[in-house]
């Protein structure tokens, strides 16, 4: 207590032993409660040099459930390999020491559209409410690259004859995030939703097709990047990047972690967006 009652007394025996008691409940009730919200980690710390303290893992939740949706990416086309969604799920489970499930549910072709509808698909809404963790790779097959060279597709005419598709893709994933969000159960449950490093042909195969193919494809693809990005931030889900991871800047050639088609992920691509992820979770 911050008042000194009494002043000028002396304490008594009994009084003393009174205050002592006092003191040691206002102690125990303290400690209680800095149990409660004290993270684990740091009642570890605190602990006395020798002394043995069982506490259970801190830091993020751990995930037992996984979820993969969206298009030909996470579906692990063009790549004899595991999946990105298969490699955290692995990864998962050697750190924490536990099982972890998956159920990837993503399709090549897919179009956010077709994600969309999906979602009251009754295999879907079903994984979705047992995961705590649901990752979204969607949105590249939204474009029509016969179009790119196009005028007005041009980065320098502000990719005008995408303008529409980019304002669909918004909606609809505004539209999926929101059934994901409204299906989850478990507590802190959590959704991925990654961008791309190209949505059309990147690396080499790029290249063999003009100036005007790579510098569209590569506006293009910040642009679905950028609507990604706010579509997730919108909706309280984590936003990973992956167009940096495999080329930087955009001047890093991102050939080696490409399938033989220029458009797919091989395995050290899905090595790399696997790793994009982790880093995300790991983060809280």
């Amino acid at each position: 207590m911050r008042g000194r009652h009494g002043a000028g007394r002396r304490d008594t025996g009994m009084t003393r032993r009174f205050r002592g008691v006092a003191v040691i409940a206002v102690l125990a009730v303290a400690w209680s409660v800095a149990l409660e919200t004290v993270p684990v980690a740091r009642v570890a710390r605190d602990a006395r040099a020798g002394e043995t303290v069982t506490t259970p893992h801190s830091g993020p939740a751990a995930v037992t459930s996984i979820v993969g949706l969206g298009d030909s990416v996470p579906a692990g086309s063009a790549c004899d390999c595991d999946t990105f969604v298969s490699l955290i799920r692995k990864t998962l489970a050697t750190r924490q020491g536990t099982g972890v499930a998956v159920d990837n549910l993503a399709t090549g072709g897919l179009t956010s559209q077709g994600l969309l509808d999906q979602m009251d698909d009754g295999s879907a809404t079903d994984a979705i409410v047992k995961a705590d963790l649901v990752i979204i790779t969607i949105g590249a097959n939204d474009f029509d690259s016969d179009a790119l060279e196009d005028d007005d597709c041009a980065a320098r005419a502000g990719l005008a004859c995408y303008q529409n598709d980019l304002a669909r893709l918004r909606a609809n994933v505004d539209g999926i995030l929101g059934k994901v969000r409204a299906l989850q159960t478990r507590p802190r449950s959590r959704i991925v939703v990654t961008g791309y490093w190209n949505v059309f042909l990147d690396g080499d195969s790029a290249r063999a097709k003009g100036t005007a193919y790579v510098s569209n494809s590569d506006a293009l693809t910040r642009m679905v990047n950028r609507t990604l990005a706010g579509a997730a931030a919108a909706k309280g889900a984590r936003y990973v990047d992956v167009y940096g991871p495999f080329k930087g800047d955009g001047s890093r050639d991102d050939t080696p972690l490409l399938a033989a088609d220029g458009d797919h992920p091989n395995a050290a691509g899905h090595r790399v967006i696997a790793d994009s992820i982790l880093s995300a979770l790991a983060a809280g």
